[in-house]
C-alpha cells in the first residue's frame, strides 16, 4: 500500500466514523506514519499542538482489513474523554464493530499473528523486600543498575536478584 493509499484510507475512515455520530476530530494530521521498528504495538495515537498524528506498524500493511481495523481504533482515541480505553472509548468500538463488522479491542490478540506483540527475553529480576513482589526487566536500565535508588510501589526497597531460568515472556 502507498503512503497516499494509506493516507486516503484514513480520512475516508474518519468521515465513516463521523458519518456514525462518532466525534472524530477534524485536527488529524494528514499522513499516516509507518514505524518500521515497531514491534509491540499495531498502532499508536499521539497528540502535539492540538493536532493528533496516527503513527502504525509496518506489519500492519500486509492486511488491508486489520490495517483499517487499527486506523479506526486509533481514530476513537481521538474523540473527546477517549485518550485511553476507558467506558467511553469502549462505547465506540462497540458501535464501530457492529456497524463495520469490525473486532477492535483494547489489546490485539497474539493467536493468529505472525509475530506475537510481546516476545522478551527477561535478564534480570527486582524483587521488592517489604512484598516480595517481583519485576522483571528485559533490558538493562537505571533500576537494575542502581535498585537501592529506588521504590516498589508498595514503599519497599528493591534488590536484584540473579535468575537460573529466565521466563521467556517479559513480565511487567
Amino acid at each position: 500500500m502507498t503512503q497516499e493509499e494509506l493516507n486516503r484510507e484514513l480520512m475516508e475512515l474518519a468521515e465513516t466514523l463521523r458519518g456514525m455520530g462518532i466525534p472524530v476530530s477534524r485536527k488529524l494530521a494528514p499522513q499516516v506514519i509507518v514505524n518500521t521498528r515497531a514491534k509491540r504495538r499495531l498502532g499508536c495515537c499521539y497528540v502535539q499542538n492540538g493536532v493528533y498524528s496516527i503513527e502504525v506498524s509496518a506489519r500492519q500493511l500486509e492486511d488491508k482489513e486489520k490495517l483499517r481495523q487499527t486506523l479506526a481504533h486509533e481514530l476513537l482515541h481521538t474523540c473527546p474523554g477517549c485518550r485511553n480505553h476507558g467506558e467511553r472509548w469502549k462505547a465506540y468500538a462497540q458501535k464501530v464493530n457492529e456497524a463495520l463488522g469490525f473486532s477492535i479491542q483494547r489489546l490485539a490478540p497474539a493467536e493468529g499473528e505472525t509475530a506475537p506483540l510481546r516476545h522478551d527475553t527477561v535478564k534480570y529480576v527486582l524483587e521488592c523486600q517489604s512484598c516480595g513482589a517481583k519485576l522483571y526487566r528485559s533490558r538493562m536500565s537505571k533500576a537494575v543498575k542502581s535498585p537501592w535508588r529506588y521504590r516498589c510501589p508498595c514503599g519497599g526497597k528493591l534488590k536484584r536478584i540473579n535468575i537460573s531460568s529466565p521466563p521467556s515472556e517479559g513480565k511487567r
